[in-house]
This record gives C-alpha cells, sequence and structure tokens, in this order.
C-alpha cells in the first residue's frame, strides 16, 4: 500500500471500483467503506462495487487498516476521476498492491524528473591524522515538494519495486558530481554505484556522459562504491568492471565488506583500491576482542595486496583507537561528522 506523500494523486471526486469474487470478502469492503459515508452506486455486476466519493485520497487507507494483506492482493480496484462509473473500466482494474506500486512510480518518477534530489557529504579522515579529510561519501536523498527529506531507503526500495533503480542510480550519481562541482571539491569524492549500471563499455559511457557530463569532473578524484544491493554474477565480471574503471583513472572501493560476495577471496582476486568495512565489524569492538582479531586480519590481508581500508561506522574515539591499532588506513563515521548538506 502506498504512503500518505502517494495519497494526492488519486484525489478529486469520483468513483471507486472494487471487484471482489468472493462475497465475504466484498462484504467486508463494503462495510469499510459504507463506515466511512462514501456512496455506494448499484451497478448490477457481480461481484463488483462502486463507491462515490470526494475525498478520493482516504480509500486506501481505510482499506489498508481494515484488510489483512492476503485480502489486499485479492481485492482488484480502480480509482477512477470519472464523474459517472463505466463498465469498460473494469478491465483495467488493479490488486491495491499494484495499485499501490503504480502510485509509487508516479511520485518517484516525479520526484526524479523536477531533480528534487541532493546528496549530502559525510567526510572520510586519515586514521594517522583525523583533521586530514581524504575524501566525501556522497549520499542521495530525496525532496518532498515542501523541501523535506525522503530517507534514502525509501528511495531505493521504491525505486527496485518499480523497476526505476537504474534511474534513482544515475541520479544519485549525477547529485553527487554537482554537489561537488557546487563546491569546489578537491579531495576524493566517492559515489556510491550499483555495479550493472556500469559493467559494460557502453553502460560506462552512458553513466560517464550523463553524471559528469560535457563540462567533466576529474576522474582521478571519484571513487566508485560498488554497493551489495546489486551482485554482479561472478568475479570474472567484477574483474572485467574493476579493469574497465582503473583503466579511465576511477578507483573503486568494495562497500560493506564483510557481507555477501565482498570477502577476503574476492579483493585478491579484483584487487580493488579500497576495502569499506562493513559496520557489523566496527561495531561493539571494544567489547568484542575477537571482533577486533578480525578486522586487524582483513587489514593485514589488504595491505599485502597494496588495498586501503576504510573503516565506517566510527562513533566513538575508543573505537577509533582500535580501527588505528589494527592499521586501518582510513575513519568515517558520526564520530568525525554526519552527513551534511556542506563540506567541513
Amino acid at each position: 500500500m502506498p504512503d500518505e506523500s502517494l495519497y494526492p494523486y488519486v484525489t478529486g471526486v469520483g468513483h471507486a471500483f472494487f471487484w471482489c469474487p468472493d462475497d465475504a470478502l466484498a462484504l467486508k469492503v463494503r462495510v469499510a467503506l459504507t463506515d466511512s459515508d462514501v456512496i455506494e452506486v448499484p451497478l448490477g455486476e457481480p461481484g463488483v462495487i462502486c463507491f462515490l466519493s470526494d475525498d478520493m485520497e482516504s480509500l486506501l487507507p481505510i482499506l489498508e487498516q481494515r484488510l489483512l494483506v492476503e485480502e489486499r492482493r485479492a481485492v482488484r480496484a480502480l480509482l477512477s476521476g470519472s464523474t459517472r462509473p463505466s463498465l469498460r473500466e473494469f478491465g483495467s482494474m488493479q490488486s491495491l498492491q499494484e495499485l499501490g506500486l503504480r502510485l509509487s512510480a508516479r511520485w518517484l518518477g516525479d520526484m526524479l524528473m523536477e531533480r528534487r534530489y541532493k546528496s549530502l557529504l559525510q567526510p572520510i579522515v586519515s586514521a594517522a591524522d583525523h583533521n586530514e579529510i581524504y575524501g566525501y561519501e556522497c549520499l542521495i536523498r530525496g525532496l518532498h515538494t515542501d523541501g523535506t527529506d525522503i530517507p534514502a531507503p525509501v528511495l531505493f526500495e521504491t525505486a527496485d519495486e518499480a523497476g526505476m533503480i537504474y534511474a534513482l542510480d544515475l541520479a544519485a550519481g549525477e547529485s553527487a558530481i554537482r554537489t561537488a562541482k557546487h563546491f569546489d571539491i578537491k579531495q576524493n569524492v566517492f559515489v556510491n554505484v550499483l555495479p550493472y549500471s556500469v559493467d559494460t563499455e557502453e553502460g560506462l559511457e552512458i553513466w560517464l556522459h550523463s553524471v559528469v557530463g560535457e563540462g567533466g569532473f576529474p576522474h582521478e578524484q571519484l571513487v566508485f562504491e560498488i554497493v551489495e544491493s546489486q551482485q554482479l554474477p561472478d568475479f570474472e565480471t567484477l574483474q572485467r568492471l574493476v579493469g574497465r574503471l582503473k583503466d579511465r583513472g576511477i578507483r573503486i572501493a568494495l562497500d560493506d565488506f564483510g557481507t555477501g560476495f565482498n570477502n577476503l577471496a574476492t579483493i585478491t582476486q579484483i584487487l580493488p583500491d579500497f576495502i569499506k568495512l562493513d559496520k557489523s565489524l566496527t561495531r561493539d569492538l571494544v567489547e568484542d576482542g575477537r571482533k577486533w582479531t578480525l578486522v586487524a586480519n582483513i587489514v593485514d590481508s589488504a595491505k599485502q595486496s597494496g588495498i586501503k581500508v576504510i573503516a565506517e561506522g566510527v562513533e566513538d574515539k575508543k573505537t577509533a583507537r582500535m580501527l588505528e591499532s589494527a592499521g586501518v588506513d582510513y575513519l568515517q563515521g558520526y564520530l568525525f561528522g554526519y552527513p551534511a548538506d556542506t563540506p567541513l
């Protein structure tokens, strides 16, 4: 079901059609809506219920509250802005789940078309000198029409369900480069990139043209963070991707290291420029000696291969000191700066 930000797309006086082949389910829908003072329109069509309402946006949350998940999937619905019901519209009825997905895609599409998004900047500092900023990770946030933030998980979950993940990935990259240019950032710029967006020569060309633009951006400042959420099928594909990026002077970091395909076998085969230790490895490091030993072994293996290590999720000085003693090269976390609209 869509969240509140989606409801305005179904506003206005009109008819709501519901098709419920199950008589008991149809009765449940009828009771739920008539309790809410909408007017039932008699149609004489088996299993089809129609309501007239001047507050169309209220219908979806009412049903979300009253119906179970499996019942919402079983109900097929069409919210129509027409002033008179038409039987021709029954053919385009969707499940409530499908309707929510369509509305989700619409608000996300509008946001991308209107470029209502921005990048927050979180510093990455040297472990040897916390005053030395090595780079910034750029983190996308969407913007509601009133300017308030839309969290990244909402963006990516919606985009994934609606088949718009590639468009959102391009927007995140474009926003990162635009922000870096705006602030004339001279440090490294870490950009999250889905592997399949750039896993072919053509895909990389499209990404660079769409994101970097005609004005260009120094490739030697770019670090592509390959994110865990979209895995590549095999090491060979990942190796080719890393080689293709290095040929362009773009460095690569394996994000969320310690989960999924990111493991010690990976770094010895593809030799990224950086690995970013997942927060699960740095959390509770002070209390867990075994975890510190694991981190130290990972750092040692990376250094033997010439790979720099960035530790994420550093929130206190004790953790920072333990990571430094393990040999980590760079640190990132709330201790050094929250994601912010402006660089430090």
